[in-house]
């Protein structure tokens, strides 16, 4: 008979990572992150409170500082609108009152015009300074051209060198005495009127209509003289050229005079070769070259224009405008105070500089008469 087999018994075994293996297993695996945690949290709880008393105390010196700012800027604003120091805003007590403000006033020029012969020697500079001084002065004027077209100061200039005076200036020499003595030097220099250029080049001149014969301002018998055309390009370069020499010469303020056109008998003979408004164009072209040259060289450039031209009812057709539009900056106006309502001369232009486009207009009384009321201007000259 067969042998009964017996069943076979299939033994199970557990797996090596049973349930409670694998709990024991992820315990362990969380533990150092619950221990980094609370490693955090301990930190954070020890650290925490020094920060925030830390970060507290910042933001409250932010805060003062920034009030401080504020503190400092309605100070500063109060007292830029305070004018009056001794009556304080009453917003505003301090115990350190800011300082009176004191606004910049204007340095008067106070000018002295000296004739070159006084002028010519050492001694006699000297002598001018002393006078100056006595009286305030400021500003020295002299000329270097004058109305005959002569020069007052040895010149290498082609023409000029032709045109040179018998008695002259040495205007280096002048410059540093003046300078050393706190004196400004002013070039006077007149332009137009100048009965010898035409001598040495004849194409400078005005003309007779149709000749070429040069025109005068009267008959020659009376004396009467020769002018310069502004219309011609070797007169104005002429002009530009001295400016150029002068300044060169340590001059850095220049009054032009003459600068219009002849005045005189038989006006209309005059030729100048060019219609009346193409005159105005140079007269006006060359004064804004000559002012350009001037402010340049940190300069400054006058136009001298006769009150007889500006007067109530007065004529200016020889400056063919009226002189305020010829486009000078500063103008120094001539007239004699014998002869001159002065006080209605210094009301009339006390308002040119407000409502004309020029920024200086001083009076000066060339008889020295009357020069108190003058004064109320600005600048002015000393008598």
């Amino acid at each position: 008979m067969a042998r009964k087999q017996k069943p076979v018994k299939i033994k199970r075994y557990k797996n090596s990572m049973g349930s409670s293996a694998v709990t024991v297993h992820k315990v362990k695996q969380l533990l150092p992150i619950v221990a980094a945690v609370l490693a955090i949290v301990l930190v954070g709880f020890l650290l925490g409170k020094p920060v925030l008393n830390m970060l507290s105390g910042a933001g409250k010196g932010d805060s003062s500082s920034s009030s401080q700012i504020v503190d400092t800027s309605s100070k500063l604003e109060d007292s830029s609108v305070q004018t009056d120091v001794s009556q304080p805003s009453s917003d505003v007590q301090s115990d350190n009152p800011q300082p009176e403000i004191v606004q910049p006033v204007a340095k008067t020029r106070i000018y002295y015009y000296a004739d070159t012969s006084a002028l010519s020697t050492e001694a006699g500079i000297d002598g001018v300074i002393a006078q100056m001084k006595s009286k305030g002065a400021t500003h020295l004027v002299f000329d270097v051209k004058n109305q005959d077209g002569n020069l007052l100061y040895t010149s290498a200039n082609q023409y000029g060198s032709q045109l040179v005076a018998d008695k002259t200036v040495d205007i280096k020499a002048l410059v540093s005495k003046l300078s050393q003595n706190g004196i400004t030097p002013v070039a006077r220099m007149y332009t137009f009127m100048d009965k010898l250029i035409s001598n040495v080049e004849r194409s400078t001149a005005v003309m007779y209509q149709g000749t070429d014969t040069r025109w005068l301002d009267s008959s020659a018998a009376l004396g009467g003289k020769a002018w310069a055309n502004p219309a011609s390009q070797i007169m104005r370069d002429y002009i530009i050229s001295l400016t150029d020499e002068v300044m060169s010469l340590g001059i850095k303020e220049i009054v032009y005079a003459g600068f219009h056109t002849p005045t005189g008998y038989s006006l209309d003979k005059r030729d100048f070769g060019a219609t009346m408004d193409q005159v105005l164009a140079s007269m006006r072209s060359l004064y804004n070259t000559l002012e350009a040259k001037v402010s340049a060289k940190g300069g400054r450039c006058s136009l001298q224009v006769e009150y007889s031209a500006l007067m109530p009812e007065g004529n200016y057709s020889h400056y063919i405008v009226h002189p305020y539009q010829l486009g000078a900056e500063n103008i120094i106006i001539t007239a004699k105070g014998v002869d001159t309502d002065v006080q209605q001369a210094v009301s009339q232009l006390a308002g040119a500089t407000d409502a004309e486009d020029i920024s200086s207009v001083t009076l000066w009384l060339t008889d020295n008469v009357n020069t108190e009321t003058a004064k109320s201007l600005g600048d002015y000259f000393a008598d």
